[in-house]
């Protein structure tokens, strides 16, 4: 039985410096009025916010890249 081939897909590299966690809140130790923390919300710097980044191309014995 044939089927429908999918498109290749190439999945995005987690960001090794956030571990693909690109947002954190982190508490200033201040308080609202309503006495709820005031935090400040970070992004990675290396992913800028996404938590992945793209492959690297490789390349080949024969100096060709391909998507790995």
């Amino acid at each position: 039985m044939t089927g429908h081939i999918p498109a290749s897909h190439t999945p995005a590299r987690i960001c090794p410096n956030c571990d693909g966690f690109a947002t954190v809140a982190i508490p200033s130790g201040a308080r609202h009025r309503d006495g709820t923390r005031v935090l400040l919300h970070v992004d990675c710097g290396i992913c800028h916010g996404t938590g992945t980044l793209p492959l690297r191309p490789r390349l080949t014995a024969a100096g060709v890249e391909v998507a790995a």
